[in-house]
């Protein structure tokens, strides 16, 4: 008489072993590790420059948003009064470690309208071509744009 014995082999356990590491060894390096921090950044630069935006058209006076290169921050038009940010609650946003921020302008200043400017005098220089704030880490960078005539906010 035979007794049936139910269960894996040896051989059974090491190949799922083997399929699994290969599998994970290959989702490690597919992952996208610090990109994400860097998009995460630069969609939250996005969202401050339409802020600022946004708050030059609703208040009816000039706004600026300054850029450093590892921190930003929104104040009024002669950079007097900072503005404290309403999701930190602070009036600098640092940028993440290992982050460095790039533009053509130090800063940019929105009207009532919402148009650009490059500088904070009124009537003001309004932009000539559109501003370019570029964030990079490492070997990779992310890059936004803010148009001339219409001050519209672009991530590519």
């Amino acid at each position: 008489m035979t007794r049936k014995v139910r269960g894996f082999t040896l051989i059974e356990l090491v190949l799922v072993l083997l399929i699994v590491s290969i599998i994970s060894t290959y989702a490690i390096i597919r992952f996208p590790g610090d990109g994400i921090n860097l998009s995460a950044q630069a969609d939250q630069i996005v969202s401050d420059i339409r802020h600022t935006q946004s708050l030059a058209i609703n208040r009816g006076q000039r706004y600026r948003i300054n850029f450093n290169s590892d921190r930003y921050w929104i104040s009024n038009i002669d950079n007097t009064t900072p503005y404290t940010h309403p999701a930190s609650g602070t009036s600098t946003i640092m940028l993440d470690s290992g982050i460095a921020l790039t533009t053509t302008h130090g800063f940019l200043v929105f009207d009532g309208e919402g148009t650009p400017y490059t500088n904070g005098i009124i009537p003001g220089t309004a932009l000539a071509a559109d501003a370019v704030v570029t964030l990079s880490e490492s070997s990779e960078s992310r890059t936004i744009r803010i148009t001339a005539e219409t001050g519209r906010v672009i991530k590519p």
